[in-house]
């Protein structure tokens, strides 16, 4: 059929794609079913293809949505072996693409979602790719994640996505993304409407009379579609005269294709003949009938099912509003005679229910209680609709379904609906009603608390909590209001609640309860400079949290959070990072999203002093990504904080300083953000006059009063690093000597941190001797520790000492020791500072054979003279992966710039 009607419609893609590679780079199609989106699509993709450009594309299905991410993985397989994937990106993608080789397990989504984004940024390159994702209201939930997280997260380079699908049906994920995306010009939307019985006419041609397409018009709404099926003449063409065929069926058997099709896909006999109020005998004749026609087909596992997606819908919408209605309530009568799962039956529910029907939201509520454990967005689902059909004359059912919402859409990540629902739930709840205001009041608490709103969220807390200890709510409102205090160094007041929370968790032998509080309790002791009381209780949450199950630890997720806190703080940070990996799989694995952001950065601070330095990164990063997406401007900058606290130890200032400028921008006007500490990094990575003074105004001054005890050696040494940057010396060895004393001996990496900063103070001053020894003491400490990162650290100062000593040899081997262990850790800038003082030794540096081949190459094209354009052409790769490659290339090898690197090269080294 000719594309009539959308000569607008292809004009604005023609212009989109003249401009490829800026805003906007995402077109929407929306419209109602068949009224001309894929054809629209296929004109699209015969004009991209006309400019050389690559075009791939899908279409989404209703039997393919239950594969996560089958919509990208049927549009990218053909191309994503060939494309420029990092090891990292191809195990990420190895899940999906079974060509990529195998894969060892379940891959996070946001590192699939980094991945695609990668494989997609890949294959624009270099004419330019048209991707085009064709009834995406069948889309399958991965794929939909993916493209929400794309819209957020937009690629480089010249690529155009095209979206289409009927916006009734679509996922309100997609939507309310792309909605953002139109808002901020980076996405285009085009909304194909009805055509004109003038545009029928040019399609019908003049030998249609007028009154004719004037009564097809009427019929088909002005859709295309159902003019084709309603003039299309008799064909092979797959559902071309769908609606005539089953007009043409026998009333019985279309009774049962209207029945089947409300069922389900597939669907059961019995379910149908329950549905249609007929025999099963009468049913099952029917069913064959269909089944002749084609109609429906049995699958490989003997099911039986619709021949198409479309044909179950089209079937479906053939039916009688009213009696499609009525048709699911038997459905939904029929399933709770077998007693089937409330899940099961609430999808019905929800279709047949009436305003006002109890019944049907006593349903919703079971159904949602059934599935918020493990797809808590499903239980959201549910209790939408439930609110929706509540009579006003039910104000108790009308507090309980606001603060399940709220509850569901927290643990979910919706922060802001979940707080304004919880907010509107404790306005509207009795006074006298103490166990749900005690339990809407934890949850948003705990919900204010993320979104950084934490005065809001204590006065709340404070107001609403019992006097008592006596119900599970109770203790758990208890505890946030510790948290609160806790993570705005604020506690001592509070502590004592944390010991009548033990006291009704042990009278209850609630262990969940005991572990959450004991975890709590240790973290806080650990902060008010309890040293034996942390580990006492951080023994005792350990215990109990490892013999928890997960169905157990999956009620509580944020447990794996604040006992990982404590153990890292103890220096424990094996058992630590164990806790966090059960956290994370737990909350993957459950749809508690909200989680996952402070799992991460916890992971990526664990990993620091793992020295695993570039995951730690990673993690840091991903974490402040999804802290954004869920609105926790907090977490997200203290997450970038992470971040740049961990270029600056790996020696990479530039780095710190650009992810605490990035703090800075976006959470400076935040009171309880970290923007006071992302002034004090920023002003002391880019040497700043007042950097000093701005640090110890965020820190308490040179006794550091607003950092605990146990934390200030790390930040003594910090301090001391910074300012023998800058070459403040003498200051350099006065927070030198403050790590000392400020050491505990129970705290190996502290005492080992002080023993460093010592070392390379004194190196500054030409104290040698005494440098040596504290740096020989350092390396002892740290081994004895197994913290590596920091021994290379401690080798690096031992082998300058041992140089500016005259000690050639020991300090040769020292500096070798250095240079493995820092590469290793992922610290190249530290790692060329070892190489350099080889070199400085007359020592040849072992650089090259440390390369991968990928650098190598690159290696050899800059010494031949290419530009890192030509390289990029070249190697089929952006300029952007060039300069990442060449940093590390000059970190290895211990130069700064293109000539050294090439006269390197020249020499043979």
């Amino acid at each position: 059929m000719t594309l009539i009607g959308r000569a607008n419609e292809v004009a604005r893609f023609q212009a989109t794609l003249d401009r490829l590679g800026s805003k906007p780079w995402v077109i929407e199609v929306v419209g109602e079913p068949g009224i001309g989106k894929s054809h629209l699509l296929d004109q699209m993709r015969a004009h991209a293809l006309r400019q050389g450009m690559l075009v791939l594309g899908s279409r989404s299905t209703e039997r393919a949505r239950r594969v996560p991410f089958s919509t990208i993985t049927e549009a990218l397989t053909e191309h994503v072996r060939a494309a420029d994937l990092g090891k990292s990106q191809r195990a990420a993608l190895a899940p999906l693409f079974p060509q990529l080789g195998p894969h060892s397990g379940t891959v996070e989504r946001y590192r699939i979602h980094r991945a695609i984004r990668a494989l997609l940024e890949s294959l624009a390159k270099p004419a330019g790719l048209v991707l085009l994702l064709d009834d995406l209201h069948w889309v399958d939930d991965g794929t939909a994640e993916l493209l929400a997280h794309l819209l957020r997260h937009p690629p480089t380079g010249p690529l155009l996505v095209v979206l289409a699908y009927r916006p009734a049906q679509a996922s309100a994920q997609v939507t309310a993304a792309v909605d953002q995306a139109v808002r901020d010009g980076d996405a285009e939307r085009i909304a194909l409407d009805a055509l004109t019985v003038d545009q029928f006419a040019e399609i019908l041609g003049e030998d249609v009379p007028r009154a004719r397409t004037e009564a097809l018009h009427q019929v088909s709404g002005g859709n295309p579609f159902y003019l084709w099926l309603l003039t299309a003449p008799p064909s092979g063409i797959a559902t071309a005269s769908l609606i005539d065929e089953l007009a043409g069926l026998a009333p019985v058997v279309r009774l049962v294709a209207w029945s089947a099709a409300v069922a389900g896909d597939p669907f059961e006999p019995g379910l149908v003949a329950a549905i249609a109020a007929l025999s099963i005998a009468d049913t099952l004749v029917a069913l064959d009938d269909l089944m002749a026609r084609d109609l429906i087909r049995a699958d490989d596992e003997r099911r039986l099912r619709f021949r198409h997606p479309l044909v179950r819908q089209i079937t479906y919408l053939d039916g009688d509003e009213t009696w499609t209605r009525l048709a699911h309530d038997r459905a939904a009568a029929e399933l709770a005679r077998r007693d089937a799962p409330v899940a099961v039956r609430a999808h019905h529910t929800a279709l047949a229910a009436r305003a006002g029907d109890l019944d049907a939201i006593s349903t919703l509520i079971r159904a949602a209680d059934a599935t918020m454990r493990e797809t808590p967005a499903t239980a959201v689902h549910w209790l939408r609709v439930a609110l929706d059909l509540l009579p006003a004359e039910q104000p108790q059912l009308r507090h309980r379904l606001l603060t399940m919402t709220g509850h569901a859409m927290a643990i979910t990540g919706r922060l802001a609906e979940s707080r304004d629902l919880l907010r509107t739930a404790l306005a509207e709840l009795p006074g006298d009603d103490v166990e749900f205001r005690t339990t809407a009041a934890t949850m948003c608490g705990m919900v204010e608390r993320l979104l950084g709103e934490h005065e809001a969220a204590r006065s709340m807390l404070r107001a609403e909590m019992p006097s008592g200890t006596h119900t599970i709510s109770a203790a758990r409102l208890k505890l946030e209001v510790v948290l609160n205090g806790v993570v705005r160094g604020e506690f001592e007041q509070d502590i004592n609640l944390v010991d009548e929370v033990l006291g009704f968790a042990s009278r209850s032998a609630d262990r969940v309860l005991e572990a959450a509080a004991l975890a709590l309790l240790s973290w806080a002791s650990y902060l008010a400079g309890d040293l034996a009381k942390a580990v006492e209780s951080c023994d005792a949450a350990k215990a109990l949290f490892d013999g928890l199950l997960d169905g157990e630890v999956g009620e509580w997720i944020e447990l794996a959070v604040w006992l990982s806190h404590a153990e890292g703080a103890l220096e424990r940070s094996d058992d630590a990072l164990r806790h966090v990996d059960r956290g994370i799989a737990l909350a993957t694995a459950t749809g508690r999203a909200y989680v996952l952001p402070q799992l991460l950065v916890r992971r990526a601070i664990l990993l620091r002093w793992l020295g695993r330095l570039d995951e730690a990164v990673r993690h840091a990063q991903d974490g402040a990504a999804l802290a954004r997406e869920q609105g926790s401007g907090p977490l997200h900058g203290f997450a970038l904080l992470v971040a740049s606290r961990i270029r600056l130890v790996a020696g990479d200032s530039v780095g710190a300083a650009e992810a605490a400028r990035s703090v800075m921008d976006r959470l400076d006007n935040d009171p309880f953000c970290p923007s006071g500490t992302a002034r004090k990094m920023l002003a002391l990575t880019t040497g700043q006059a007042d950097g000093m003074d701005v640090a110890m105004e965020v820190l308490g001054g040179p006794e550091l009063t607003k950092i605990d005890p146990y934390t200030q050696p790390i930040r003594y040494e910090e301090l001391t690093r910074i300012d023998l940057a800058a070459g403040h010396v003498d200051r350099a060895r006065e927070w030198a000597w403050r790590a000392h004393r400020a050491t505990h001996p129970d705290l190996p990496i502290g005492v080992g941190l002080a023993h460093l900063a010592m070392a390379n103070a004194e190196l500054g001053a030409g104290e040698n001797d005494l440098a040596k020894t504290c740096a020989l003491a350092a390396i002892e400490t740290f081994e004895a520790a197994a913290a590596r990162f920091e021994v290379g650290r401690a080798y690096l100062a031992s082998g300058r000492a041992s140089a500016a000593l005259g000690d050639s040899a020991e300090a040769v081997g020292e500096l070798e020791k250095a240079a493995a262990l820092l590469t290793a850790a992922g610290a190249p800038v530290l790692s060329a500072q070892a190489t350099r003082e080889l070199r400085q030794l007359g020592r040849r540096a072992a650089g090259s054979e440390t390369l991968t081949a990928r650098e190598r190459e690159i290696a050899e094209l800059v010494a031949s003279g290419s530009s890192n354009r030509q390289i990029a052409e070249a190697l089929v790769i952006s300029e952007r992966t060039v300069g990442t490659h060449l940093t590390r290339i000059y970190a290895k090898l211990g130069v700064s710039s293109r000539a050294a690197l090439a006269a390197q090269h020249t020499r043979g080294e």
